[in-house]
């Protein structure tokens, strides 16, 4: 989330931006990219290159559409029955700098074991427009829920991943699910609230919404939330406050919750375990 962290320096931009949308926009931005998903850019656990595809779809917030850039890793005849994870990644530039992570993924329990889709929010990479609110976010996810969803994906085959910035989009939407409801939900490194962001960069006791339209609120959107949730977070985690996330996990009243909290770890929590760590992990929480 690195362009988000750079609140300090709110009041600075806030001399630049004529409204919250702008500064939202601000924040929230990728970069055009060329799009290279090949072994060739992978340092480990390799795909077939024949089971990687990349496309466009269209997404609609409200009537706000915008054609956004995903990928699919697997074979798409076997989306009627494979399991299915939507990676919604953090705030780097474009889908380039997640290629590995949703490898590994694709590659837990076994090659190609599961099929792994992300995709780029709008503004990042080559989708168009620009995200300036979580509902921007959530529709881009959606978007592909309903493109897996045509392809034969069911409820009971689909866990959401959602990584630092995307923790965000992945909790409102499991909370409030449009196209298919949400079973398992993975929240990893989160944030809590746009406000409490705000509140450690400035030390001010301001409210999020003072500054920018981009409000989230995953403590009070999980508290609808009753499925599968795994809680993923590093305790020396200096981009996400682990000790933030903590506090709402403890008093978060659901039976299915469960956590690794990483001792030692800071933001790239992936990376950072190891692969054995990692797929023990996520085969634990995926095959409940």
């Amino acid at each position: 989330m690195r362009a988000i962290l750079y609140l300090s320096s709110f009041f600075i931009m806030l001399s630049f931006f004529s409204c919250k949308n702008d500064v939202a926009s601000a924040l929230l931005k990728g970069e055009q990219v060329e799009y290279n998903f090949t072994n060739a850019e992978l340092s480990e656990r390799f795909v077939d290159e024949g089971l990687v595809s990349q496309f466009s779809l269209i997404s609609n917030n409200g009537g706000s559409e915008a054609k956004i850039e995903a990928l699919y890793i697997g074979s798409q005849d076997r989306i009627k029955t494979d399991t299915i994870i939507l990676y919604l990644h953090g705030n780097s530039p474009s889908m380039n700098d997640y290629w590995q992570l949703t490898v590994d993924l694709a590659n837990v329990g076994g090659k190609h074991n599961y099929g792994v889709m992300m995709f780029d929010y709008r503004g990042f990479g080559d989708s168009e427009g620009q995200s300036e609110s979580i509902e921007d976010l959530v529709a881009d996810a959606e978007a592909c829920i309903t493109w897996l969803e045509a392809r034969g994906l069911t409820k009971d085959r689909l866990a959401v991943y959602g990584y630092s910035l995307g923790a965000m989009p992945a909790a409102h939407l499991a909370a409030e699910p449009s196209v298919l409801e949400i079973e398992k939900v993975v929240l990893d490194a989160p944030q809590t609230t746009s406000t409490k962001l705000l509140q450690d960069a400035t030390d001010l006791s301001l409210s999020g919404s003072t500054v920018t339209s981009f409000d989230y609120n995953i403590p009070l959107v999980i508290q609808d939330y009753d499925n599968y949730l795994l809680w993923i977070h590093g305790t020396e985690d200096k981009t996400a406050s682990f000790e933030n996330f903590k506090y709402v996990y403890d008093r978060y009243d659901n039976p299915k919750k469960s956590s690794a909290e990483l001792e030692g770890v800071g933001h790239s929590t992936a990376i950072e375990m190891g692969f054995p760590a990692y797929e023990a992990l996520m085969l634990k929480f995926i095959r409940q």
